[in-house]
């Protein structure tokens, strides 16, 4: 025998909730087992792996528990994930997990990407937003459910030069940012989210210096 493994017809997955009966054959080349779609809910489900050699399963993903170690030619193993809900002062949302099945000598990593669900985004601003003509550091309320734990995939922007450097705040209920002296202008403040399915949520007020 060659010391290297051989993969016979690739990985064939079949990926389906434990509680049903539907089955989904997915072929793969070494590369996507396509996607699994799961409720907030936390739970689990069945993998069977269909091959020739030995191979493990992993997931970088804390909220995604595989069983570890090797397992050789056809074998079938539970995925289990944790819950995604929200509660009071923690909002989930969105979220992307991998379960990778990479044959023992490498030659083979294919990625199974699960997607599970959480809250939808929230953005609104007030209708109106006045900033006096002396300019400055100013912020403006923004009406939200995202917090700082989304910090990093929030983006301000400005439609004028006149309004520079706008992000979240810090106290994730507004829009900070410099504006320059002037009066008798109008400009808009954008906010978007995207989450980790790539999904952007956004928003728009306009401002006003008088």
């Amino acid at each position: 025998m060659k010391n290297l493994l051989k993969i016979m017809t690739g990985l064939a997955l079949v990926a389906a909730l434990l509680c049903s009966c539907k089955k989904e054959v997915l072929e793969t080349q070494g590369k996507s087992l396509g996607v699994k779609e799961l409720y907030p809910s936390a739970g689990s489900f069945s993998m069977y792996i269909r091959t020739s050699g030995v191979w493990s399963v992993s997931s970088p993903e804390s909220w995604i528990h595989v069983p570890s170690g090797f397992f050789k030619d056809n074998y079938g193993v539970e995925v289990k994930y944790d819950s995604n809900e929200s509660h009071a002062g923690l909002h989930r949302f969105n979220r992307l997990g991998h379960v990778i099945i990479k044959t023992y000598d490498g030659a083979t990593a294919d990625t199974l990407y699960v997607r599970q669900k959480g809250i939808e985004p929230f953005i609104a601003f007030d209708e109106e937003n006045i900033i006096p003509s002396s300019g400055g550091a100013c912020s403006i309320p923004v009406h939200t459910n995202l917090g700082g734990e989304q910090r990093g995939s929030i983006v301000c922007i400005s439609s004028e030069g006149w309004i520079s450097s706008p992000v979240f705040g810090r106290d994730c209920a507004s829009v900070e940012f410099d504006a320059a002296s002037g009066a008798s202008r109008r400009a808009s403040i954008t906010l978007a989210f995207t989450d980790a399915w790539g999904t952007v949520t956004a928003a728009s007020c306009i401002i006003k210096q008088q």
